[in-house]
């Protein structure tokens, strides 16, 4: 209770020391002669009224704009002595943690690590604009209640009720605190007081940082019980949880919280937040000098030092950031040395010893390290273009060296009369009792069965569950089976995912697949579209009508309202593709044809299906979503329409690129009496396993396909579980 009196609050002496921590803001001299005076002390006493607020807004991490509000120097300060003798007087809950002497962020982690080590659920929940969306009426009645003297109140109602000034208007505030107000964070506080208080007498162990809420349980049931007690207090404050950021999950599947995921006893950065960082880092020096930059950096590096290098569990992430400055610095040195803003080493040491980094402490340290960098710096001028070829050299060798892997993890088999088992640790392949092949089995990745007659062992059936390596089995360029580890899933999973199926939030899954195919059928045009400008005009231009057509279809479906008329817009889109697809290979006449096709080509599009669809459908299986609660595909008896669903997203830049790439290589697809000949087959399944082995350029690095396979898979189980908002298929650059 804050028992003290205005006038003990506030005296000239108190307000010109107050000033003092606002000695570089816009205004204070003016504030401090009006203090000085006694005419502000004045004012308070017989009628202060604050002046106006100054709106602005500034970006959040999501691209969304944060409306904040700026109070004058002198409103400040009064701010500032009440929000002090408040935080002195009120007694709050030990599990808040925002804007609290001796709380703050690094705190709420540790007290977090140590509630997941008796506890293995979590419930996750985020103030939907917590800020603008306290109740003044109630806030007041919580004010009442811990500050005795009224005219403190009025004082405070004053601040509550002032009004806005943005872009030259008025505007009133009737609801809400000012995010940016001093006294915001400490009001936000006690209107939640109540809420933590009643959490607490039901034995409910959390973590609270402003809106930002954990709710620990020993199982799922119980996390979702406290989230459902925590939303009845909340209601009662006129608050309401977000949706997008407010989900149960298991330590062990791990959750976001105060920008660290949580998974198991590992505590790290969340991947957006880490590629924020290093984009930050690029982009914020880009155009920076070596001095400035190094400025920058040391700013930079004292927010990572004070809470990401305490709050960590593994420092990779910072190795990783400490490097990636290493880069930039190199980079920048050159570019002096270059340039001839700086020649000598000696000055380039003087500058580079003032980096704070996160390593290097003392000034040898500090001196070796430099060293370092000025020797890289030089040997990069010295080795500009040699350099360029051997990281291209390198990369070449890199793709080369994942495509074998795949090709040497995957055993084929594709004749007639072959016996594969389990023999000491090895895979044993015979034809009629000879030995043709052997392979350690924690070499293999996958065993791919594409003829009749081939035997299994059950030991080497049992062992490939057990070390999860799936057995796929096609015919006629038709997958028809596959044995896989047993994966016991939730029901209530499969329920989210039927709620999902026929909800609106299902059809936006639905449409971003379709989306993502007919962006894929696009670039896949274009790619090829722009080899033939000059060599050949006339298929160019017609790939170029055809282009923009595809375009206007694609924008066009934004309209679609249901999955009957999504299906017409990517039906009228492919018409266009396949047409483009048959001028691509020479083949103007070519007919797209899926069951019973007549054609090698056709033919050959179907095997790269199928040789896909194993491997959509592993990775599905492996987040324990239902096969059968499709978004896009009707349901169909036995048929796993799901894996129909998400094989749109990854036929073009698999399979159709590398049949193109075949075919426009000069090399003959062939098939005889309705299949592909083995020549054919094998040259297909190889250029297939090749390009998922590639790297890629996805979501701000390079990707295997096949890891991308995987993470498409996890990202619609997200979406599912409600851990994501919105799915997003994997588009292929051109």
């Amino acid at each position: 209770m804050l028992t003290k009196k205005f006038n003990k609050l506030f005296s000239t002496k108190n307000l010109l020391m107050t000033l003092e921590l606002y000695k570089k803001t816009k205004g204070y001299h003016e504030a401090k002669e009006l203090m000085a005076s006694g005419e502000f002390l004045k004012s308070l006493e017989e009628g202060y009224i604050p002046d106006p607020m100054k709106g602005f807004e500034i970006a959040k991490e999501n691209g969304e704009m944060r409306k904040l509000a700026q109070a004058s120097v002198s409103s400040k300060v009064v701010q500032k002595i009440i929000s002090e003798a408040l935080l002195d007087a009120v007694k709050l809950n030990d599990k808040s943690y925002a804007f609290r002497k001796g709380k703050g962020v690094t705190k709420a982690v540790n007290r977090t690590k140590d509630f997941i080590k008796r506890y293995r659920h979590v419930a996750k929940a985020d103030v939907n604009d917590f800020f603008d969306s306290i109740n003044q009426e109630k806030l007041l009645v919580v004010l009442e209640k811990v500050i005795e003297d009224k005219k403190i109140i009025l004082l405070i109602s004053l601040f509550l009720k002032n009004g806005m000034m943005k872009e030259n208007e008025w505007q009133d505030k009737s609801q809400g605190v000012y995010q940016g107000d001093v006294l915001s964070p400490v009001l936000s506080n006690l209107y939640l007081h109540s809420f933590d208080e009643a959490l607490e007498k039901q034995g409910i162990d959390f973590v609270r940082f402003a809106d930002d809420m954990l709710f620990f349980a020993k199982n799922e049931k119980k996390a979702k019980k406290n989230l459902g007690i925590a939303i009845g207090y909340l209601k009662a404050l006129d608050l309401t949880f977000g949706e997008d950021k407010s989900y149960l999950a298991s330590v062990d599947e791990g959750f976001e919280f105060l920008g660290l995921r949580f998974k198991g006893s590992n505590v790290e950065m969340d991947n957006e937040r880490f590629q924020k960082k290093l984009s930050d880092l690029s982009q914020k020096t880009k155009k920076k000098s070596l001095q400035k930059s190094i400025t920058f950096i040391n700013e930079y590096l004292m927010g990572i030092r004070h809470y990401y290098f305490k709050v960590l569990s593994d420092k990779h992430q910072l190795i990783f950031i400490a490097e990636h400055i290493d880069e930039i610095l190199v980079k920048k040195i050159a570019l002096a040395k270059k340039s001839k803003e700086i020649n000598k080493k000696s000055r380039f040491i003087q500058i580079l010893v003032g980096l704070h980094d996160l390593e290097h402490n003392t000034k040898e340290e500090k001196q070796k390290h430099a060293h370092n960098l000025i020797i890289r710096a030089y040997e990069s001028i010295a080795m500009a273009k040699p350099l360029e070829t051997a990281e291209k050299k390198m990369q070449k060798k890199k793709s080369s060296f994942l495509q074998e892997q795949i090709k040497s993890s995957e055993i084929i088999l594709n004749r007639f009369g072959l016996y594969i088992s389990l023999s000491k640790g090895k895979i044993v392949v015979k034809e009629y009792g000879k030995v043709i092949q052997t392979s350690p089995i924690n070499w293999v990745t996958r065993i791919i069965v594409m003829t009749k007659g081939v035997s299994l062992s059950a030991n080497l059936i049992l062992e490939c569950s057990k070390r999860k390596i799936d057995i796929d089995f096609i015919e006629k360029s038709k997958p028809y089976a596959q044995i896989t580890y047993y994966n016991v899933v939730s029901n209530e999973l499969h329920l989210k995912q039927l709620d999902l199926k026929n909800s609106k939030k299902g059809f936006k899954t639905a449409k971003a697949i379709i989306k993502a195919k007919m962006k894929n059928q696009i670039n896949l045009v274009k790619y090829y579209a722009r080899y033939r400008e000059s060599k050949q005009v006339d298929v160019f231009e017609k790939l170029e009508r055809s282009i923009e057509q595809m375009e206007g279809i694609a924008k066009k479906m934004k309209e679609a309202k249901d999955v009957p008329a999504l299906m017409g817009y990517e039906g009228s889109l492919s018409v266009l593709y396949w047409k483009c697809f048959g001028l691509i290979i020479g083949e103007k006449d070519f007919k797209r044809e899926t069951f019973n096709a007549p054609d090698a080509i056709n033919q050959s599009l179907n095997y790269g299906y199928a040789f896909i669809y194993h491997r959509v459908q592993s990775a599905l299986l492996k987040t324990g979503i239902n096969l059968y609660h499709s978004f896009l595909h009707s349901s169909q008896p036995n048929k796993p329409t799901l894996v129909f669903d998400m094989v749109e997203v990854f036929r073009q830049m698999v399979v159709d690129r590398e049949i193109i790439s075949i075919l426009t290589h000069g090399t003959e697809l062939n098939s005889n009496k309705g299949r592909l000949t083995k020549k054919s087959i094998k040259v297909i399944t190889e250029n297939i396993q090749e390009r998922l082995a590639t790297p890629t350029k996805w979501r701000k690095g390079k990707f295997k396909i096949v890891t991308i396979i995987d993470e498409q898979a996890l990202e619609l189980s997200h979406v599912i579980k409600g851990v994501k908002s919105n799915f997003k298929g994997f588009v292929g650059r051109y």
